[in-house]
Protein backbone atom coordinates (compact mmCIF):
# COMPACT_ATOMS: atom_id res chain seq x y z
CA UNK A 1 0.00 0.00 0.00
CA UNK A 2 2.30 2.33 0.96
CA UNK A 3 6.56 3.19 0.69
CA UNK A 4 8.22 4.23 3.53
CA UNK A 5 8.24 7.48 2.03
CA UNK A 6 4.12 7.65 2.14
CA UNK A 7 2.29 10.93 3.08
CA UNK A 8 0.48 13.16 5.48
CA UNK A 9 3.39 11.88 8.82
CA UNK A 10 2.17 8.09 8.13
CA UNK A 11 5.51 7.08 8.59
CA UNK A 12 5.89 8.84 11.48
CA UNK A 13 2.35 7.68 12.82
CA UNK A 14 3.74 3.96 12.02
CA UNK A 15 6.86 4.66 13.56
CA UNK A 16 5.10 5.96 16.82
CA UNK A 17 2.32 3.06 16.76
CA UNK A 18 2.71 -3.34 10.76
CA UNK A 19 -4.16 -27.19 6.50
CA UNK A 20 -5.29 -28.80 4.18
CA UNK A 21 -4.13 -27.71 0.51
CA UNK A 22 -6.86 -24.68 -0.07
CA UNK A 23 -6.74 -24.35 -4.12
CA UNK A 24 -3.48 -26.03 -4.36
CA UNK A 25 -1.85 -22.68 -2.46
CA UNK A 26 -1.51 -22.58 0.55
CA UNK A 27 -1.54 -25.67 3.26
CA UNK A 28 -2.52 -25.73 6.82
CA UNK A 29 0.19 -23.89 8.86
CA UNK A 30 3.17 -25.19 11.32
CA UNK A 31 2.86 -26.19 14.48
CA UNK A 32 5.25 -28.59 14.80
CA UNK A 33 8.51 -28.89 16.98
CA UNK A 34 10.37 -28.10 14.06
CA UNK A 35 9.03 -24.92 13.41
CA UNK A 36 9.41 -23.61 16.98
CA UNK A 37 13.27 -24.98 17.16
CA UNK A 38 13.77 -22.83 13.63
CA UNK A 39 16.32 -20.88 13.09
CA UNK A 40 15.61 -16.87 14.27
CA UNK A 41 16.27 -15.72 10.95
CA UNK A 42 13.32 -17.89 9.58
CA UNK A 43 10.49 -16.33 11.09
CA UNK A 44 8.88 -13.20 10.18
CA UNK A 45 6.31 -11.68 11.94
CA UNK A 46 7.01 -9.81 15.67
CA UNK A 47 4.20 -11.84 17.39
CA UNK A 48 5.50 -10.87 21.13
CA UNK A 49 3.12 -8.88 22.23
CA UNK A 50 -0.49 -10.39 23.26
CA UNK A 51 -2.53 -7.91 20.79
CA UNK A 52 0.00 -8.74 17.76
CA UNK A 53 -0.52 -12.67 18.57
CA UNK A 54 -4.12 -12.23 18.20
CA UNK A 55 -3.95 -10.21 15.55
CA UNK A 56 -1.54 -12.98 14.09
CA UNK A 57 -3.78 -15.57 14.86
CA UNK A 58 -6.75 -14.00 12.89
CA UNK A 59 -4.20 -13.44 9.89
CA UNK A 60 -3.37 -17.32 9.94
CA UNK A 61 -7.35 -18.34 10.40
CA UNK A 62 -8.54 -16.34 7.40
CA UNK A 63 -5.64 -17.29 5.22
CA UNK A 64 -5.70 -20.77 5.89
CA UNK A 65 -9.41 -21.23 5.13
CA UNK A 66 -9.95 -18.66 2.33
CA UNK A 67 -11.20 -20.11 -1.24
CA UNK A 68 -9.99 -18.53 -4.32
CA UNK A 69 -13.00 -16.80 -5.86
CA UNK A 70 -12.32 -15.85 -9.36
CA UNK A 71 -11.09 -19.20 -11.54
CA UNK A 72 -10.76 -19.71 -15.03
CA UNK A 73 -13.75 -21.02 -17.00
CA UNK A 74 -13.99 -24.90 -17.69
CA UNK A 75 -15.14 -23.81 -20.72
CA UNK A 76 -12.24 -21.05 -22.16
CA UNK A 77 -13.76 -17.83 -22.91
CA UNK A 78 -10.86 -16.93 -25.37
CA UNK A 79 -10.53 -13.71 -23.27
CA UNK A 80 -6.92 -12.81 -21.69
CA UNK A 81 -7.47 -12.83 -17.81
CA UNK A 82 -5.81 -10.07 -16.08
CA UNK A 83 -5.29 -10.13 -12.10
CA UNK A 84 -6.22 -6.48 -10.76
CA UNK A 85 -4.80 -5.63 -7.11
CA UNK A 86 -5.32 -2.47 -5.05
CA UNK A 87 -5.59 -1.82 -1.11
CA UNK A 88 -7.69 -0.81 1.08
CA UNK A 89 -7.92 1.24 4.57
CA UNK A 90 -4.63 1.88 6.35
CA UNK A 91 -6.12 1.94 10.61
CA UNK A 92 -7.67 5.38 10.61
CA UNK A 93 -7.25 6.71 6.84
CA UNK A 94 -10.13 4.98 5.38
CA UNK A 95 -9.58 5.86 1.59
CA UNK A 96 -7.34 4.28 -0.40
CA UNK A 97 -6.78 5.48 -4.26
CA UNK A 98 -6.09 2.40 -5.60
CA UNK A 99 -8.62 0.36 -3.54
CA UNK A 100 -10.89 2.92 -4.92
CA UNK A 101 -9.42 3.13 -8.53
CA UNK A 102 -9.98 -0.58 -8.90
CA UNK A 103 -13.00 -0.61 -8.17
CA UNK A 104 -14.31 1.94 -10.71
CA UNK A 105 -12.79 -0.09 -13.29
CA UNK A 106 -14.45 -2.81 -11.49
CA UNK A 107 -17.17 -1.61 -9.91
CA UNK A 108 -18.29 -5.41 -8.35
CA UNK A 109 -15.35 -5.34 -6.00
CA UNK A 110 -17.11 -3.20 -4.09
CA UNK A 111 -14.38 -0.69 -1.87
CA UNK A 112 -14.64 -2.05 1.41
CA UNK A 113 -16.00 0.36 4.33
CA UNK A 114 -14.67 -0.51 7.60
CA UNK A 115 -14.15 1.20 10.63
CA UNK A 116 -11.06 0.70 12.27
CA UNK A 117 -11.22 -1.24 16.08
CA UNK A 118 -10.29 0.30 19.03
CA UNK A 119 -6.46 -0.08 19.98
CA UNK A 120 -5.34 -3.24 20.86
CA UNK A 121 -8.63 -5.32 18.88
CA UNK A 122 -8.07 -7.78 16.16
CA UNK A 123 -8.68 -5.80 12.92
CA UNK A 124 -10.66 -8.24 11.29
CA UNK A 125 -8.99 -9.10 7.69
CA UNK A 126 -12.13 -10.62 6.36
CA UNK A 127 -13.72 -7.22 5.96
CA UNK A 128 -11.07 -5.52 4.60
CA UNK A 129 -11.30 -7.74 1.37
CA UNK A 130 -13.31 -7.72 -1.69
CA UNK A 131 -12.76 -9.76 -4.51
CA UNK A 132 -14.78 -9.75 -8.08
CA UNK A 133 -14.74 -11.15 -11.60
CA UNK A 134 -15.92 -8.76 -14.53
CA UNK A 135 -15.49 -8.94 -18.19
CA UNK A 136 -14.31 -5.18 -19.52
CA UNK A 137 -13.93 -4.51 -22.62
CA UNK A 138 -10.41 -2.70 -23.89
CA UNK A 139 -9.97 -0.74 -27.12
CA UNK A 140 -6.54 -2.93 -28.51
CA UNK A 141 -7.27 -6.20 -26.53
CA UNK A 142 -10.97 -6.17 -26.72
CA UNK A 143 -12.94 -8.27 -24.15
CA UNK A 144 -11.22 -8.95 -20.79
CA UNK A 145 -11.71 -11.24 -18.01
CA UNK A 146 -10.50 -8.93 -14.87
CA UNK A 147 -10.46 -10.57 -11.24
CA UNK A 148 -10.23 -7.45 -9.40
CA UNK A 149 -9.02 -7.51 -5.80
CA UNK A 150 -9.08 -4.78 -2.73
CA UNK A 151 -6.91 -6.12 -0.23
CA UNK A 152 -6.03 -5.68 3.09
CA UNK A 153 -3.26 -4.16 4.34
CA UNK A 154 -1.59 -7.14 6.15
CA UNK A 155 2.01 -8.19 6.14
CA UNK A 156 2.45 -11.51 4.03
CA UNK A 157 -1.82 -11.90 4.10
CA UNK A 158 -2.59 -9.25 1.41
CA UNK A 159 0.21 -11.80 -0.84
CA UNK A 160 -0.93 -15.12 0.49
CA UNK A 161 -4.41 -14.26 -0.60
CA UNK A 162 -2.73 -13.00 -3.92
CA UNK A 163 -1.14 -16.04 -4.27
CA UNK A 164 -4.49 -18.30 -4.02
CA UNK A 165 -6.42 -16.18 -7.04
CA UNK A 166 -3.56 -16.95 -9.42
CA UNK A 167 -3.34 -20.29 -9.09
CA UNK A 168 -7.07 -20.92 -9.55
CA UNK A 169 -7.53 -18.17 -12.17
CA UNK A 170 -4.05 -18.68 -14.34
CA UNK A 171 -3.69 -14.99 -15.53
CA UNK A 172 -2.46 -13.66 -18.55
CA UNK A 173 -1.20 -10.48 -16.66
CA UNK A 174 -1.51 -9.33 -12.89
CA UNK A 175 -0.67 -5.52 -12.18
CA UNK A 176 -0.72 -4.70 -8.24
CA UNK A 177 -1.29 -1.32 -7.64
CA UNK A 178 -0.33 0.90 -3.69
CA UNK A 179 0.30 4.47 -3.29
CA UNK A 180 3.25 6.32 -1.94
CA UNK A 181 3.74 9.85 -2.04
CA UNK A 182 0.72 12.52 -2.26
CA UNK A 183 1.10 14.13 -5.38
CA UNK A 184 4.06 12.36 -8.01
CA UNK A 185 4.14 10.93 -10.82
CA UNK A 186 3.16 7.25 -11.73
CA UNK A 187 6.11 4.87 -10.45
CA UNK A 188 6.31 1.48 -12.20
CA UNK A 189 7.90 -0.52 -10.69
CA UNK A 190 10.93 -2.63 -12.46
CA UNK A 191 11.49 -4.98 -9.64
CA UNK A 192 11.42 -6.05 -6.20
CA UNK A 193 13.63 -6.69 -3.04
CA UNK A 194 14.05 -9.75 -0.63
CA UNK A 195 13.56 -6.72 2.16
CA UNK A 196 10.86 -6.23 4.78
CA UNK A 197 10.89 -2.69 6.93
CA UNK A 198 10.26 -3.34 10.45
CA UNK A 199 7.10 -1.14 10.13
CA UNK A 200 3.44 -1.68 11.61
CA UNK A 201 1.15 -2.87 9.10
CA UNK A 202 -2.28 -1.35 8.69
CA UNK A 203 -3.54 -3.38 11.49
CA UNK A 204 -1.12 -1.53 14.13
CA UNK A 205 -0.01 -4.58 15.62
CA UNK A 206 2.17 -6.66 13.27
CA UNK A 207 5.70 -5.46 11.66
CA UNK A 208 8.54 -7.90 10.87
CA UNK A 209 10.72 -9.54 13.01
CA UNK A 210 14.27 -8.29 12.30
CA UNK A 211 17.71 -10.39 14.19
CA UNK A 212 19.99 -8.50 15.64
CA UNK A 213 20.98 -5.13 14.45
CA UNK A 214 19.28 -5.74 10.97
CA UNK A 215 17.27 -2.94 9.53
CA UNK A 216 15.73 -5.05 7.19
CA UNK A 217 13.85 -8.59 7.52
CA UNK A 218 14.13 -11.31 4.68
CA UNK A 219 10.22 -12.18 3.33
CA UNK A 220 11.22 -15.04 1.55
CA UNK A 221 14.07 -16.45 3.88
CA UNK A 222 14.86 -19.41 1.58
CA UNK A 223 15.37 -17.27 -1.55
CA UNK A 224 18.83 -17.63 -3.20
CA UNK A 225 21.62 -14.52 -2.96
CA UNK A 226 21.17 -14.18 -6.32
CA UNK A 227 17.37 -13.57 -5.97
CA UNK A 228 17.79 -11.01 -2.92
CA UNK A 229 16.66 -8.31 -6.07
CA UNK A 230 14.29 -9.81 -8.90
CA UNK A 231 12.50 -7.93 -11.42
CA UNK A 232 9.22 -7.73 -12.73
CA UNK A 233 8.28 -8.73 -16.17
CA UNK A 234 6.61 -6.21 -18.77
CA UNK A 235 6.48 -4.62 -22.12
CA UNK A 236 7.99 -1.43 -20.38
CA UNK A 237 8.28 0.86 -23.36
CA UNK A 238 5.13 -0.14 -24.38
CA UNK A 239 3.07 0.56 -21.33
CA UNK A 240 5.08 3.31 -20.55
CA UNK A 241 3.67 5.10 -22.92
CA UNK A 242 0.28 4.12 -23.39
CA UNK A 243 0.21 5.56 -19.47
CA UNK A 244 1.73 8.73 -20.29
CA UNK A 245 -0.96 9.28 -23.15
CA UNK A 246 -3.81 8.18 -20.54
CA UNK A 247 -2.65 10.48 -18.15
CA UNK A 248 -1.80 13.49 -20.97
CA UNK A 249 -5.67 12.79 -22.11
CA UNK A 250 -6.57 13.68 -18.67
CA UNK A 251 -4.25 16.81 -17.16
CA UNK A 252 -6.74 19.29 -17.12
CA UNK A 253 -9.84 16.80 -16.13
CA UNK A 254 -11.14 18.82 -12.84
CA UNK A 255 -12.40 17.17 -9.64
CA UNK A 256 -13.19 19.26 -6.41
CA UNK A 257 -11.47 21.75 -7.44
CA UNK A 258 -8.01 19.95 -8.28
CA UNK A 259 -6.35 19.52 -11.80
CA UNK A 260 -5.46 15.99 -12.46
CA UNK A 261 -2.43 17.02 -14.25
CA UNK A 262 -1.20 18.77 -10.80
CA UNK A 263 -1.48 15.36 -8.87
CA UNK A 264 -0.61 12.89 -11.16
CA UNK A 265 2.63 14.10 -12.45
CA UNK A 266 3.57 11.96 -15.54
CA UNK A 267 4.94 8.48 -15.81
CA UNK A 268 8.48 6.96 -14.46
CA UNK A 269 10.12 3.57 -14.32
CA UNK A 270 11.21 3.62 -10.80
CA UNK A 271 14.45 0.98 -10.23
CA UNK A 272 15.19 -1.45 -7.39
CA UNK A 273 16.42 -2.44 -4.98
CA UNK A 274 15.17 1.04 -3.02
CA UNK A 275 15.21 2.31 0.42
CA UNK A 276 11.77 3.60 -0.21
CA UNK A 277 10.53 0.65 -1.55
CA UNK A 278 10.28 -1.82 1.48
CA UNK A 279 7.01 -1.45 3.05
CA UNK A 280 4.10 -3.12 2.36
CA UNK A 281 4.13 -2.71 -1.58
CA UNK A 282 7.13 -4.65 -1.93
CA UNK A 283 6.37 -7.29 -0.39
CA UNK A 284 3.17 -8.33 -2.66
CA UNK A 285 5.23 -7.49 -5.58
CA UNK A 286 8.58 -9.93 -4.30
CA UNK A 287 6.11 -12.80 -3.13
CA UNK A 288 3.79 -12.75 -6.63
CA UNK A 289 6.63 -12.71 -8.42
CA UNK A 290 9.02 -15.27 -6.56
CA UNK A 291 6.02 -17.87 -6.48
CA UNK A 292 4.74 -17.16 -10.03
CA UNK A 293 8.44 -17.51 -11.40
CA UNK A 294 9.25 -20.90 -8.80
CA UNK A 295 6.30 -23.00 -9.59
CA UNK A 296 6.03 -26.24 -7.29
CA UNK A 297 8.45 -24.52 -4.16
CA UNK A 298 6.72 -24.15 -0.92
CA UNK A 299 7.37 -20.83 0.67
CA UNK A 300 6.51 -20.19 4.57
CA UNK A 301 5.13 -17.09 4.99
CA UNK A 302 3.21 -15.57 8.06
CA UNK A 303 5.63 -17.11 10.46
CA UNK A 304 5.53 -16.21 14.10
CA UNK A 305 8.34 -14.63 16.27
CA UNK A 306 8.07 -16.28 18.78
CA UNK A 307 7.17 -19.55 17.65
CA UNK A 308 4.48 -20.99 19.83
CA UNK A 309 4.57 -24.63 20.86
CA UNK A 310 1.47 -26.75 19.45
CA UNK A 311 0.14 -23.94 17.65
CA UNK A 312 -0.44 -22.68 14.31
CA UNK A 313 3.02 -20.68 13.33
CA UNK A 314 3.24 -20.53 9.43
CA UNK A 315 1.45 -20.88 6.39
CA UNK A 316 2.90 -22.82 3.66
CA UNK A 317 2.16 -21.31 0.11
CA UNK A 318 3.30 -23.32 -2.91
CA UNK A 319 1.66 -22.63 -6.47
CA UNK A 320 0.78 -25.36 -8.87
CA UNK A 321 -0.01 -22.92 -12.17
CA UNK A 322 3.67 -21.81 -13.78
CA UNK A 323 3.03 -18.66 -14.65
CA UNK A 324 6.78 -17.73 -14.93
CA UNK A 325 6.54 -16.02 -18.24
CA UNK A 326 3.51 -13.94 -17.28
CA UNK A 327 4.30 -9.96 -17.14
CA UNK A 328 4.04 -9.01 -13.49
CA UNK A 329 3.95 -5.63 -12.27
CA UNK A 330 3.76 -3.11 -9.19
CA UNK A 331 2.20 0.41 -10.03
CA UNK A 332 2.71 3.60 -7.08
CA UNK A 333 -0.13 6.43 -7.48
CA UNK A 334 -0.35 9.30 -5.67
CA UNK A 335 -2.24 9.29 -2.29
CA UNK A 336 -4.06 12.51 -3.21
CA UNK A 337 -6.27 10.41 -5.46
CA UNK A 338 -7.63 9.39 -2.73
CA UNK A 339 -11.41 10.72 -3.14
CA UNK A 340 -10.89 12.33 -5.99
CA UNK A 341 -10.09 11.51 -9.99
CA UNK A 342 -11.20 8.17 -9.44
CA UNK A 343 -12.67 7.81 -13.30
CA UNK A 344 -9.52 9.34 -14.56
CA UNK A 345 -7.16 7.19 -12.61
CA UNK A 346 -9.30 4.37 -13.95
CA UNK A 347 -9.00 5.00 -17.30
CA UNK A 348 -4.85 5.16 -16.87
CA UNK A 349 -5.32 1.47 -15.36
CA UNK A 350 -6.74 0.55 -17.91
CA UNK A 351 -4.73 1.82 -20.76
CA UNK A 352 -1.68 0.31 -18.83
CA UNK A 353 -3.42 -3.27 -19.16
CA UNK A 354 -4.45 -2.73 -22.53
CA UNK A 355 -0.78 -1.60 -23.44
CA UNK A 356 0.20 -4.88 -21.99
CA UNK A 357 -2.34 -7.57 -23.21
CA UNK A 358 -2.17 -5.58 -26.90
CA UNK A 359 2.00 -6.29 -27.03
CA UNK A 360 1.59 -9.95 -25.94
CA UNK A 361 -0.67 -10.39 -28.49
CA UNK A 362 1.77 -8.62 -31.51
CA UNK A 363 4.62 -10.35 -30.53
CA UNK A 364 6.07 -7.57 -27.89
CA UNK A 365 7.49 -10.11 -25.14
CA UNK A 366 8.02 -8.62 -21.60
CA UNK A 367 11.28 -8.01 -20.80
CA UNK A 368 12.75 -8.29 -16.96
CA UNK A 369 12.98 -5.12 -15.69
CA UNK A 370 16.38 -3.43 -15.88
CA UNK A 371 17.99 -0.70 -14.25
CA UNK A 372 18.69 0.77 -17.13
CA UNK A 373 15.68 2.02 -18.45
CA UNK A 374 14.75 3.69 -14.75
CA UNK A 375 14.03 7.48 -14.61
CA UNK A 376 17.53 9.31 -13.39
CA UNK A 377 15.53 10.46 -9.90
CA UNK A 378 14.33 7.20 -8.95
CA UNK A 379 17.53 4.83 -9.75
CA UNK A 380 18.26 1.42 -7.94
CA UNK A 381 21.14 0.29 -6.62
CA UNK A 382 23.52 -1.91 -4.44
CA UNK A 383 21.72 -3.25 -1.60
CA UNK A 384 21.34 -0.72 1.61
Amino acid sequence: MFGRNAPFALVAAILAGMALSIGGCASDSSGDDESVAGDENEVKVDTRTPAARRQYDANVAFATSYKAQCAAPRTPTGHPRVLLTGFGRFMSIGDNATGRIVSTVIPAAHYPETTPPAAGEVDAPAAQLSVALSTIMLPGAGPVDVCAMILPVFWDLAAILIAKEMDAFDPTFVMMNGVAGDRQPLWIELGATNRAAPLDDGSNQLRPAVSGNDAYAKIVDTASHDEDARPNLLSWHAVQAAAQAAVTRHDDDMDQDTRLGDLLQGVKLAGFPRNSNTYLCNNVTYVTGYLMSHPGKQVRLLKASPAIRNAVNDVKVTMKTDLHTVPRVFVHWPSDMATKHHAAGAEVMKAILDAQLSALAHGDAPTAGDNALADPTLQGGEFF
